[in-house]
């Protein structure tokens, strides 16, 4: 008999402890470990409330809650308020946490519109409050800084976890929030600028891909003429190192698209942020490129990048203002030397793609409507005249344009001369051919076209190939026998048309080239332009390359 007695007796005594623990007879010991963003930024309002917005990493907290006692938790409810932003709200439910189980909850904030109206930074606080068990509670706290709408703080790395530059740069990825196409003030001045500068022509992606690509360079230069015209001049202020919380950044005070227009100044950010907004808005692709201590905006158009240096507005003590292709020249300079360091591999370069952060959940604010800063902006407009002031010089397939008259001259002029064959393409009349072509070194080459300088060039290809890349990958051979060594990659095809970049290095050196084939005649046709000096071409190049037919 007794030999069931203690078998009998374990089972009584588990049947009691679950008992126990079901009815929350034992001891529950909830502990809770909390980690906070140091930092709010209004601009960013809509990437807090979105949990796959870059993959959910700005959180506003995020909560370990660990049951240590030997009882059940029944019915965790978790909630949380920010005391004048957001109302106690709940977070989640959880039926049950067991004895010695772990429970993570990340809190995304719904903040409202109006968030975007705080202009000033202070100290607030997180409450959070755990109830359970049918009436017990617990509630925890934390302290903030709610930046104002204009603050930008450049990482949310904790200053001991920060190893690199793009660490300290890391929340470059959320400039997008301050670029605003849909304020309605941007839409009114883009829509001044189409009017004025384009009589009213929209800069919409062609179906054709060199009249898309000549399209998103005419626009810059003209969007840049505008801000020339209205006086607008570069000026700004830096960047101030604060501390917050395990946080250590430099935070600036950006002034929005809006603010930048209707004020007439901006630091290069700001101008790029501008310029990103009215591209946008005007349903172009905006890019903008960060480089150490500065910002430059561009546009992405058939996978061709195009820049232009915003900040050549210059202004008084500033040494004067740029010209619309001085502007267009230097940003396809600094693009140039931007794509050779990203190639490269240099981390300071970075490039942010608005569309594509957009498309990561990276949306912008929304600002409401101002009639007193439209009024602003008709004022600014005024200053356009009749088309704008500025004189800006573009090439469209066979036509030499002058900006401002509309006066259309023959390539064959002092302008632009043609080139006719198996490829033809347009490209600067002081440009001359040299030498005489093919050679029985390299009989695929046609025909060279040399710069005044003889530091950069086109050269007509025609290959007996079936397919670019065989062409390629013969020429690569044809010139190794002669010392030369070119690498390269394919960078699009469109359209019949493969686009490479590449270099060559030789005895003397190297250059950079960027190059165009497609299939023709009993082979395949193309042209590379390249040099010694390609940066200080790559404009004229990029030129060339949308009056290829």
């Amino acid at each position: 008999m007794k030999k069931f007695l203690l078998p009998g007796a374990l089972v009584l005594a588990g049947l009691l402890f679950i008992g126990m623990s079901f009815f929350n007879f034992g001891k529950d010991a909830l502990t809770v470990k909390i980690s906070n963003a140091s930092y709010v930024m209004p601009s960013v309002y809509k990437v807090y409330a979105n949990p796959e917005a870059l993959n959910g990493e700005y959180y506003f907290f995020k909560m370990l809650m660990t049951n240590n006692g030997n009882a059940s938790m029944q019915d965790v409810k978790v909630s949380y308020d920010i005391p004048g932003y957001i109302d106690w709200t709940e977070l989640q439910t959880i039926p049950v946490i067991y004895p010695g189980q772990h429970v993570v909850i990340r809190c995304y904030p719904h903040f409202k519109d109006d968030v975007v109206k705080k202009m000033t930074q202070s100290q607030e606080t997180g409450e959070i409050k755990i109830e359970y068990n049918g009436g017990k509670t617990k509630k925890e706290s934390f302290t903030f800084n709610m930046m104002g709408r204009n603050q930008f703080v450049y990482t949310d790395i904790p200053a001991d976890e920060v190893t690199s530059y793009p660490d300290m740069m890391h929340n470059t990825q959320l400039l997008p929030c301050l670029v605003t196409p849909e304020d309605p003030i941007v839409k009114y001045y883009t829509s001044q600028v189409q009017d004025k500068f384009m009589q009213g022509e929209a800069a919409s992606v062609e179906n054709d891909p060199q009249k898309a690509m000549q399209g998103a360079k005419d626009f810059l230069v003209k969007l840049y003429a505008a801000t020339v015209a209205s006086r607008m001049v570069y000026s700004g202020t830096e960047g101030i190192p604060q501390k917050m919380g395990d946080i250590s950044s430099t935070v600036q005070s950006a002034r929005l698209p809006r603010e930048v227009v209707t004020g007439n100044t901006g630091l290069c950010i700001e101008l790029s942020l501008l310029y990103a907004s009215v591209l946008k808005a005007a349903g172009l692709h905006p890019v903008i490129f960060l480089i150490p201590g500065h910002a430059f905006p561009g546009v992405l158009v058939n996978n061709y990048y195009f820049a232009i240096e915003a900040t050549g507005v210059g202004g008084q003590g500033l040494g004067g203002t740029m010209t619309p292709e001085q502007a267009f020249e230097k940003g396809s300079q600094e693009l140039a030397t931007f794509i050779d360091g990203y190639q490269k591999g240099d981390t300071r370069n970075i490039v942010i793609d608005i569309n594509d952060l957009e498309a990561k959940g990276v949306i912008p604010m929304e600002l409401s409507d101002d009639e007193f800063l439209r009024k602003k902006v008709d004022d600014i407009a005024a200053t356009f005249g009749g088309g704008g002031t500025a004189h800006t010089t573009v090439v469209v397939n066979n036509e030499h344009r002058e900006g401002n008259s509309g006066h259309k001259t023959n390539n064959s002029g002092s302008g632009m001369r043609s080139y006719s064959g198996q490829i033809s393409f347009s490209y600067p009349a002081g440009w001359q051919r040299s030498g005489n072509y093919p050679v029985p070194q390299v009989n695929t080459l046609v025909t060279r076209i040399v710069t005044p300088d003889q530091t950069a060039g086109i050269s007509v290809w025609d290959i007996p190939a079936s397919s670019p890349d065989q062409a390629l990958y013969m020429l690569k051979n044809q010139l190794a026998a002669l010392g030369q060594y070119i690498t390269y990659q394919k960078v699009n095809q469109a359209n019949g048309y493969s686009m490479y970049q590449g270099s060559t290095s030789y005895n003397g050196g190297t250059f950079r080239w960027e190059g165009v084939f497609r299939s023709g005649g009993d082979g395949v046709v193309g042209l590379t332009m390249g040099g010694v000096n390609f940066a200080g071409y790559q404009g004229v190049f990029n030129s060339i390359i949308t009056t290829i037919r």
